[in-house]
């Protein structure tokens, strides 16, 4: 709060605001100040209740730091009935003298709401600003939106809290409006306990926006997308943290739904599973506010990954995964909590063309993807070896390729090219890994197999060359020792 701005904290007819009132006072008599509470209440009941909120200002109030001033039972009447309203303002500045620091107003209602106390409430604030203190007044109102009549407010304050109760119990204190010009508007989540008044939620919410709940921050969801079999991170996770492991997406969501546990989701998935995982992180992100990691051993591409964040995974580790760093982001995850899939994910798009094409089609589609930004990270395989038999490698590669994400294959007499979506250098290389391997276990011949590597950024016009050289047979194909994207294995 800006010292000496006067803010309102409105809300349903609940103690929290109140409470908040209170606190508000402790923390300013806490800090050396002096206060002042203006209430309906008496002086012995508001301090029954501070102590039993956990807000003891009994302390303050035997040591003269807090005064605290009562609305006169006919006050109400009193005012309505004067020609002049504003008239008791004069007697509350005898009473709130320039050194208060603090002042609480409980309930504002007196002051603020409509008809002729409309007068008062314009003189009230105009007090309220010219006074040296800061000045909070709470107001009941009936859900998260201020009655017309109530708007001219939040032009006339410093800022208003609108407190709404969830479901769940909690909180959500919205920000609405701050002056001056340059604050910044807020939301956050409050938990209302006896003998600890207003606090940090216990299940670790306080988030600047919708909430989503988390649990213990040692509890752990591990949902294993393996191929088979327990994996070591099932063992290395049930030994540092408590772990449920479940083994599908559909039980990981029922596991989430059945209540904020959890303080973190980690889900394994290998490489034919990364769309499981998707999907999953799709799911699960609405149901939970826990950090989210997925964690695959296999090379994965660059759009697997940018998939998973829009999906709202909050972070991802591919390519052989270090169990000391994974055990520090978890702790980072956990700490900093998760966050909602991000606004700025793309559509959706339009599904590309995939599998054994012709050259023409070939050279088309690499063309075309190069010039969109979204599809422009690819690398192009060429694969060669000695011997006529084209069906060798081309089975093998339109194996392992994914024409659902829009790979492709092309066979000609110089070898068999594919084009790998999304891929990068260290994905091709383990893409070729794997073509070896299956022919290998298919028992063919591989020893004179070679390979080159070009990868998008890095070597745009040594693909454009390729490709072209593809449509018209009689260009030279281009140096594979030239352009830093081109590499050799052999």
């Amino acid at each position: 709060m800006r010292r000496g701005g006067v803010y309102v904290v409105a809300g349903p007819p609940r103690p929290a605001k109140l409470v908040a009132a209170l606190q508000f006072l402790q923390d300013g008599v806490s800090r050396g100040g002096r206060g002042l509470l203006l209430t309906g209440a008496r002086a012995s009941d508001i301090l029954d209740m501070s102590s039993a909120w956990g807000v003891d200002l009994r302390p303050a109030f035997q040591n003269g730091k807090l005064d605290i001033i009562g609305f006169r039972e006919d006050f109400e009447m009193r005012v309505l009935r004067s020609a002049e309203p504003d008239e008791a303002l004069s007697e509350l500045s005898s009473l709130a003298p320039p050194d208060i620091d603090y002042i609480a107003v409980d309930p504002g209602a007196l002051l603020l709401h409509g008809g002729v106390r409309t007068l008062l409430g314009r003189a009230f604030l105009d007090w309220a600003r010219s006074h040296p203190a800061t000045v909070l007044v709470t107001l009941s109102i009936d859900g998260m939106e201020l009655p017309s009549s109530a708007e001219w407010l939040i032009q006339s304050t410093s800022g208003i809290l609108l407190f709404d109760q969830g479901e769940n119990g909690l909180y959500q204190v919205d920000l609405r409006h701050v002056l001056p010009e340059g604050g910044e508007a807020a939301k956050v989540t409050l938990q209302l306990t006896a003998g600890r008044g207003l606090v940090t939620p216990e299940l670790g919410l306080s988030r600047r926006s919708s909430d989503r709940l988390t649990g213990h921050p040692n509890r752990l969801l591990f949902l294993s997308l393996a191929d088979s079999g327990e994996t070591d991170l099932e063992g290395w996770a049930r030994g540092l943290f408590t772990t449920d492991v479940v083994h599908e997406p559909i039980e990981a969501v029922a596991s989430v739904q059945e209540g904020p546990g959890f303080g973190c989701v980690l889900i394994y998935a290998s490489r034919v599973h990364i769309s499981d995982a998707v999907h999953t992180c799709r799911a699960l992100r609405p149901l939970t506010g826990a950090p989210i990691l997925v964690v695959t051993d296999d090379a994965i591409r660059s759009s697997d990954r940018v998939d998973l964040l829009e999906a709202g995974a909050d972070d991802s580790l591919s390519g052989g995964v270090d169990i000391r760093e994974l055990g520090a982001r978890i702790r980072q995850a956990v700490e900093s909590g998760g966050k909602p899939a991000p606004k700025w994910a793309r559509e959706k798009p339009t599904p590309l063309k995939g599998g054994l094409v012709d050259p023409t089609t070939f050279d088309k589609e690499i063309r075309a993807r190069l010039e969109d930004p979204w599809k422009s990270v690819l690398t192009l395989l060429h694969v060669s070896w000695d011997g006529d038999d084209l069906a060798q490698p081309k089975d093998a590669l339109l194996a392992e390729v994914r024409a659902e994400q829009g790979d492709l294959v092309l066979a000609t007499e110089r070898g068999v090219f594919a084009l790998l979506q999304g891929a990068r250098r260290d994905a091709a290389a383990a893409f070729l890994g794997r073509v070896r391997r299956r022919m290998e276990s298919e028992g063919k011949e591989t020893e004179t197999m070679r390979s080159e590597v070009f990868s998008h950024p890095g070597n745009r016009q040594g693909i454009i060359e390729l490709t072209a050289s593809l449509v018209a047979p009689e260009a030279p194909a281009p140096d594979s020792d030239t352009g830093g994207g081109v590499g050799s294995e052999e």
